[in-house]
């Protein structure tokens, strides 16, 4: 197995995801720019994370692998990055 030594900034990665749930965060989803032609089901919400917290990570040298999301304790969507 191979590993490769990395420097990640974790002040920097928690304060960009607290920035991207914070736009989503006690909001009507509906209001927002990015679900205006978008409904914000909790699929699209997921993936709209995902996309967001996966560019903060790689800008930072690191990656998401997996994000789930839910809406309800029976209801939730998955996204799962196998390569």
């Amino acid at each position: 197995m191979h590993t490769v030594d990395a420097m990640v900034a974790f002040y920097d990665i928690e304060k960009n995801l607290h920035q991207a749930l914070d736009e989503l965060s006690g909001k009507f989803l509906n209001d927002l720019p990015e679900f205006k032609t978008v409904n914000p089901t909790v699929e699209n919400v997921t993936e709209y994370l995902f996309t967001k917290i996966d560019k903060t990570l790689r800008d930072n040298g690191a990656q998401l692998l997996r994000i789930e999301v839910s809406d309800s304790p029976t209801r939730a969507y998955c996204i799962s990055v196998t390569e």
